[in-house]
């Protein structure tokens, strides 16, 4: 149950006590930096108000999305637009109480970073962090279960907001704008990268997606028909930003260059790995599946360079087969020798799932993963749907699994289908 106003008195705060607070607190949160302002903030609310704990969600103020600055937790937790109290708070712009509020997904999400405060939480107070009638976060106290509020306590928490609000304006906002310009940027490189539409390829059904991530890494795929066959890419450059979304269309740009040339897939593939061992930093690199399909003899060459897990579903006996990789990242190393590429069959109604691990590493509140089974499982039960549906499918399940933690990594998948049957035509698409 959600309430708008305070519950019965709990521990008296007085007028003295507000002011002590308040000026301890403006004092704290002189800090330049927004994480420091934060966790100020949220110590000096759970201290002065009684809190078992506190937290501080960061709004997105382009996207509405909520990130946790206190409790750290790294990766942090993001809430889509709305989920969760926090995001009821922050969409509302007002402050919630709810009495009894341990199942919610942000709470979940708190008690899972925040082990030295670990408890049963019961009423939560939520507060947005409101500055020039701009929702820029949201700080929320934790409470035992069964305590009263009494007037004062709540005042106090809410003039803390202000406050609060006040220094995560000044330590934060040139950040985030900054952060957008390149976040945008990068996303115009990923998308120049992407096929507008899959090859049509007879006896196949091929379908291509994207769905970059509010902060943009380095995520791309490609598909084109070559006399050699149809070429399959998926790769994702190590970190986020405008860096990695360069380093993915190097990559992409290089290779189809070297097939313009009459390249081999392996000779392709060293060269490629040999100039951006040199071109990247040491700390960069990018796994990458790149491949051949024949689609007269349905046989597909591949070298498996880092990424995975990738999935084969094999129809004939409904078994799924994990593809594991076949080198290291492209970039981490030179390669002194052409490496020999691996190989895989496809019968009628195999299903080549080529997925980035954003799907995989896609998290609820408690950190647990989506994971290899769960995509396995829809795979599964999805084998017969054109592959347009059946991966809708998957982003739908990852979607109800996270149940509003937001996707902290670009999705892309690419799903390659041998239809039964030698009269169908195929189809292909991407979105």
């Amino acid at each position: 149950m959600s309430v708008d106003s305070t519950g019965p008195a709990g521990g008296d705060v007085t007028r003295k006590d507000l002011l002590e607070a308040l000026l301890a607190t403006t004092r704290a949160l002189g800090g330049p930096e927004t994480g420091s302002a934060a966790a100020e903030l949220a110590e000096a609310a759970r201290v002065h108000t009684g809190a078992r704990s506190a937290a501080v969600w960061r709004r997105d103020t382009q996207t509405g999305e909520l990130s946790l600055l206190v409790p750290v937790r790294d990766p942090p937790p993001r809430l889509s637009p709305g989920a969760g109290l926090a995001g009821r708070c922050a969409e509302g712009g007002r402050m919630l109480l709810e009495v009894d509020a341990g199942t919610a997904v942000d709470i979940v999400a708190v008690a899972a970073a925040d082990h030295d405060h670990a408890g049963r939480t019961g009423a939560v107070l939520s507060l947005p962090l409101v500055a020039d009638e701009v929702v820029l976060g949201v700080l929320q106290l934790h409470y035992e279960a069964g305590r009263g509020f009494d007037p004062n306590t709540v005042l106090l928490a809410q003039v803390l907001a202000a406050e609060g609000a006040l220094a995560l304006r000044q330590a934060g906002l040139g950040e985030e704008n900054t952060l957008h310009s390149e976040v945008e940027v990068a996303r115009a490189i990923q998308r120049s990268t992407l096929p507008t539409q899959m090859p049509v390829v007879p006896g196949y059904d091929l379908y291509g997606h994207f769905q970059p991530a509010t902060y943009a890494g380095g995520d791309m795929f490609d598909a084109v028909k070559l006399p050699t066959g149809v070429f399959l890419l998926l790769g994702d450059a190590t970190g986020h930003g405008f860096g990695p979304a360069l380093s993915a269309m190097e990559m992409q740009g290089m290779l189809r260059v070297a097939f313009r040339l009459g390249a081999s897939l392996d000779d392709a593939y060293r060269h490629v790995n040999n100039q951006l061992a040199e071109d990247l930093p040491d700390d960069r690199f990018i796994s990458a599946f790149m491949a051949f399909l024949d689609p007269e003899t349905h046989v597909v060459r591949y070298h498996c360079a880092g990424q995975g897990p990738l999935l084969l579903y094999h129809a004939g006996d409904d078994r799924c087969e994990w593809i594991e990789p076949t080198t290291f990242p492209v970039g981490v190393m030179e390669l002194a020798e052409v490496p020999v590429a691996a190989t895989l069959g496809m019968g009628e109604g195999d299903i080549l799932a080529l997925i980035s691990d954003g799907l995989f590493e896609r998290t609820d509140a408690g950190d647990t993963e989506f994971g290899p089974e769960r995509v396995a499982e829809v795979i599964r039960r999805g084998q017969g749907l054109p592959m347009a549906e059946l991966c809708q499918h998957l982003l739908d399940a990852a979607e109800a699994f996270a149940n509003g933690i937001a996707a902290a990594d670009d999705v892309t998948l690419i799903l390659v289908r041998r239809l039964p049957g030698a009269a169908n035509d195929g189809g292909a698409s991407a979105a």
